[in-house]
């Protein structure tokens, strides 16, 4: 008999192209992985992976098993939603979610739910989008909220089997200290911070190259700007007079009496907010629920959860 749960398993060792990683991916140990693999090939008589040097490849057997695997995993998950469709929001529903959205959104719904839904169970995992995505492709997760900057769009791997749900939008403000010559101004345009010192997350993210685009001029700003993870320790620049910054509105760090933020009034000054779940799922009440409840926290943490 083939278990489901090994079919998952083959899939994210193709995904991943590791024992390895898909261990990591699924939670598991390598020796599971490892067991799971030698279940199926047993189960199908036919071997599953071969080494290659110091790693694995899959077998042509293999290959044919994962593509018809997915669509029998598609198919579990289907009659798992169907069942649940109608009924009253319920059961563990997984979601993923940056950190910014999961201290703001997911984290105040977790609590409105225990209120509203009491038979439903959410349970959150912090996780930049990108990496959530593949736990959502194998069924680790049932949603992943993630985010663009700007006009840019969202990139989600298997989207023909996803429904992008648009929540709304966060805007960005500049944070200045309380003495800034722009600190009481109703709005600042980015050029405007050309003769400034900033401070900014890692250049692997994207508002360095977004605040670059803007003008010529701010290419030598994001070049020298001081770098830091924590959205607090680029609030800690500002309050000690060393640079300005530019922050998400929706779960940014409280700002200290010395600090002030000012609404940036470029047209692409926010994020847009989205919640990617599977298609087969997209009209339960459980999502239709959850959505809500991200909404109106997005709302009332400063961002327009009304903006299309």
């Amino acid at each position: 008999m083939i278990d489901p749960l090994s079919l998952r398993v083959l899939i994210a060792v193709c995904d991943t192209g590791s024992v390895t990683r898909a261990a990591r991916l699924l939670a598991y140990s390598a020796p599971n992985i490892t067991q799971h693999l030698r279940k199926l090939e047993k189960a199908l008589g036919a071997p599953m992976v071969v080494r290659a040097g110091r790693g694995i490849v899959l077998t042509p057997e293999a290959l044919g098993v994962v593509e018809r695997a997915r669509g029998i995993v598609d198919d579990l998950e289907q009659l798992r939603v169907a069942a649940a469709v109608e009924a009253e929001p319920n059961g563990r529903f997984r979601i993923a979610a940056f950190p910014t959205a999961l201290r703001q959104m997911v984290i105040p719904a977790i609590a409105q739910a225990r209120t509203d839904y009491p038979l439903l169970d959410l349970v959150p995992t912090e996780l930049e989008p990108e990496p959530a995505f593949d736990l959502l492709g194998i069924g680790r997760v049932d949603a992943v909220l993630a985010k663009a900057l700007g006009t840019s769009q969202v990139t989600a791997p298997g989207s023909d089997r996803l429904t992008r749900i648009r929540l709304g939008t966060d805007p960005l403000d500049v944070v200045v200290p309380r003495g800034h010559r722009l600190a009481g101004r109703p709005g600042v345009h980015l050029v405007e911070l050309a003769r400034e010192r900033l401070a900014i997350t890692p250049q692997e993210d994207p508002y360095g190259a977004w605040i670059a685009s803007h003008s010529p001029d701010l290419l030598e700003l994001v070049g020298r700007a001081f770098e830091a993870v924590e959205l607090q320790s680029l609030v800690r620049y500002v309050e000690l007079g060393l640079a300005v910054t530019v922050l998400p509105r929706m779960g940014r760090p409280h700002l200290p009496e010395s600090v002030v933020s000012v609404p940036l009034d470029d047209d692409d000054a926010f994020r847009t907010i989205e919640l990617h779940v599977r298609s087969i799922a997209a009209r339960s009440r459980t999502v239709t629920a959850v959505v809500d409840m991200l909404r109106t926290h997005l709302r009332e943490g400063g961002g327009d959860a009304g903006r299309s």
